[in-house]
């Protein structure tokens, strides 16, 4: 049998052949043509006008390059470098932005010009555009947080309490200092203040008499082995230190504000906390930040970052920064037991928002039957006058009100009780509503779309520590990951893909 062989002599496989566009090679279902699709429905040239300086080379077209780093969120690309990479070998790329081949470092300068102060609003346009190309139920709103470590030095920390105890040690070498000084001069009727605490102010009053007597007698200063310092020369080195010692730790304290207790010196917005990832096992607190993000319909709606560890203290900024971008506040917003308090509920009351967030006593409240059986349980108890009884007929004598707003009760057996009738009130609500049919479903709701969001952002995103520093960068970065995670949920759902 004669075998037959395909014997090419004038093939070349470098040679040109067809098809020379790129646009056949793309699959009608691919990425990047969902992408063009929506990236052609949304108003962008708005957002990146910038002062041109007419000097120079005119620069890449910032419509391709935001397409270019778009696209690349999409596909899970976060580093620069492999930014760039990707520009110069994936077709989709080269025909999505006209083979645009830029590099990491103008990636990154176009970044920092259009992206660090615009990228919020071109997040909230891609958001409007989704809500009503998808149908998106904008009243229902499930929100959660989690912490995300910053790329600061873990051990590079400064914490508030050693701060204000080295300031209490030093108040107290001024104060020594201080007594020395009015010792000497109390024959020439000089006499400098004392105080529990001080301020540059004290101190630099105290230098500039100091430096005016230095000048008056004539002082030399002496330094080096052998030299004998003058009484003057002493005290001015001293008081020269404490006041450089108190502008420090002035400073690492307006650094830290009223709400911190710590922060990264490599990254000062980054504040010390707790962790799920924990690979030493100790509990050892690392610097980072804590992420809110709002989901409805599996898409990221609304987002912000926090330097704030409490989740309790985030959800009244971030409702308003949801009301802000969208101009209504969503009527069922729905989280965990850290959400729940009275401040938070009655702030939704305020604002005509639900209350189906739980509370730190929610499932003790509703699932430990000894609690509940309880005569004293404050759910049992029925309000007569200021007083309060219970299904035995026991009563709970109202005595006064705490200064923490809460009623003191004395009960038979002489111990005292605390409630807030109004935080009462709006716990009872609160399990009303969590156990209806409605709260239930709401309630699964939560936990499968906003920590599904958290889960795929940590493991298919690979977002687990931040590459950039500060809180500006942070939420940049944080912006254009919510904007591919999006982009690739949309595409998902279009095909009807599972990752």
């Amino acid at each position: 049998m004669q075998t037959q062989q395909n014997i090419q002599h004038n093939f070349n496989p470098k040679q040109l052949k067809l098809p020379l566009q790129l646009d056949i090679k793309i699959p009608f279902d691919s990425e990047v043509r969902t992408f063009d699709e929506v990236f052609r429905k949304l108003e962008i040239k708005k957002y990146l006008n910038s002062s041109k300086d007419p000097r120079g080379r005119m620069g890449y077209n910032p419509v391709q390059m935001l397409k270019l780093i778009m696209f690349c969120q999409m596909e899970k690309i976060q580093s620069l470098r492999d930014m760039a990479k990707a520009a110069k070998n994936d077709i989709r790329i080269m025909w999505l932005t006209d083979e645009l081949m830029p590099s990491h470092q103008t990636i990154k300068t176009f970044m920092d010009k259009y992206l660090v102060k615009g990228i919020d609003e071109i997040f909230y346009e891609l958001s409007k555009y989704l809500i009503k190309k998808e149908s998106i139920d904008t009243d229902k709103l499930y929100i959660d947080g989690t912490k995300i470590e910053s790329v600061a030095n873990k051990y590079s920390f400064t914490w508030r309490g050693s701060i204000e105890k080295f300031r209490d040690k030093l108040y107290k070498k001024i104060t020594k200092q201080i007594e020395s000084l009015n010792k000497r001069y109390e024959d020439s009727d000089i006499f400098f203040p004392i105080h529990e605490t001080y301020n540059t102010d004290n101190l630099n009053s105290i230098k500039d008499f100091l430096l005016n007597e230095i000048d008056r007698e004539l002082i030399e200063f002496k330094y080096g082995k052998g030299q004998r310092k003058t009484t003057l020369q002493r005290d001015y080195e001293h008081i020269l230190e404490y006041l450089a010692k108190l502008v420090e730790y002035e400073r690492h304290l307006k650094i830290m504000g009223n709400d911190r207790n710590s922060y990264a010196k490599t990254d000062i917005d980054a504040t010390f906390m707790h962790m799920k990832e924990d690979h030493m096992r100790n509990s050892q607190l690392k610097p980072g930040y804590n992420i809110q993000i709002g989901v409805s319909n599996e898409y990221i709606l609304h987002l912000d970052i926090y330097k704030e560890r409490s989740d309790y203290k985030t959800l009244i900024p971030f409702l308003e920064g949801f009301k802000k971008s969208y101009d209504f506040y969503p009527k069922y917003p729905v989280a965990d037991a850290g959400y729940g308090g009275l401040t938070n509920y009655r702030y939704l009351k305020l604002n005509d928002m639900e209350l189906y967030q739980k509370y730190a006593m929610y499932a003790k409240d509703t699932h430990d039957k000894k609690r509940m059986k309880d005569p004293y349980f404050p759910f049992n108890l029925t309000k007569s006058g200021n007083d309060y009884l219970t299904p035995n007929g026991d009563t709970l004598k109202y005595l006064y009100r705490n200064n923490r707003g809460n009623d003191v009760y004395e009960l038979p057996n002489g111990k005292r009780k605390e409630i807030n009738d109004e935080n009462l009130t709006y716990q009872k609500e609160v399990i009303k509503n969590l156990t209806s049919p409605l709260g239930i479903e709401l309630r699964v709701q939560r936990s499968i779309q906003v920590e599904g969001a958290f889960g795929v952002i940590k493991e298919a995103f690979k977002v687990r520590r931040f590459r950039r520093r500060l809180t500006h960068n942070v939420k940049m970065e944080f912006y254009l990951t919510a904007i591919g995670y999006n982009l690739r949920k949309y595409h998902n759902k279009k095909y009807r893909i599972t990752e």
